[in-house]
């Protein structure tokens, strides 16, 4: 462009001599041919847009991500074009980072939470097609604190035993768990011979045994018993 503006002042510069209408209609005619070149891609830039403006992700804390979402990008030229797209935000993707275009290109924002606290966060994705058009779209990810479950049925189990005869006694102790012989919790009962074990999750089974004690130590443990909570 430099070169045959050069060339077009060196031709007026040579017709001023003899004409001086001549220069006159000559740079009129340049500065049109600039005006026009100018115009040109102007127009071109007002005829792209990406939809939508703004994103907004809403999710709750956990290993599920929210849904992914897309933005597209459309132009009225069907000419080739480069479209880049990148992000500022460590919790935002959008992909792909690169492509080619022609009148419309599709692109995926997602999110990932794994690792983030509740709370409200902010970012932007940056489109660009080619060098003369530049679009910012705002993200916005809502996280809401993750909601505890509710708290599980519970039932109880009564036991009852025959007492120790033959030695001094001082007390029983009860023995529960979720695995054969493997128990979890104790529970001192005295010297009765009955006890109920609250709080057993509905829908498990629960292993139990009973020891009694006195001051020269513990007894083997009796039989094993079990009981599916429902």
């Amino acid at each position: 462009m430099r070169h045959f503006f050069v060339e077009q002042t060196y031709h007026t510069a040579r017709r001023l001599r003899g004409n001086e209408n001549s220069l006159t209609t000559t740079w009129f005619w340049q500065v049109g041919i600039m005006a026009f070149i100018c115009l040109g891609l102007a127009s071109e830039c007002l005829a792209a847009s990406t939809r939508p403006k703004a994103l907004t992700f809403y999710a709750v804390q956990g290993p599920t991500n929210p849904p992914n979402q897309t933005l597209t990008v459309s132009r009225t030229s069907s000419k080739t074009a480069t479209l880049t797209a990148s992000d500022n935000a460590t919790w935002l993707t959008v992909s792909p980072a690169t492509t080619s275009m022609t009148t419309s290109a599709t692109l995926t924002v997602a999110v990932n939470t794994s690792e983030l606290a509740a709370g409200t966060y902010n970012g932007t994705i940056t489109v660009k097609i080619g060098t003369w058009y530049t679009k910012t779209v705002s993200v916005t990810l809502i996280l809401s604190p993750a909601t505890p479950p509710p708290p599980s049925p519970t039932s109880s189990a009564t036991l009852t035993w025959d007492a120790v005869t033959g030695a001094p006694v001082s007390g029983y102790t009860v023995y529960v768990g979720e695995a054969p012989r493997l128990y979890t919790r104790t529970i001192n009962v005295g010297t009765v011979t009955s006890s109920t074990v609250n709080s057993l999750t509905v829908g498990r089974t629960y292993y139990f045994a009973v020891t009694a004690y006195n001051s020269a130590g513990e007894s083997p443990p009796s039989n094993e018993v079990s009981k599916s909570i429902d």
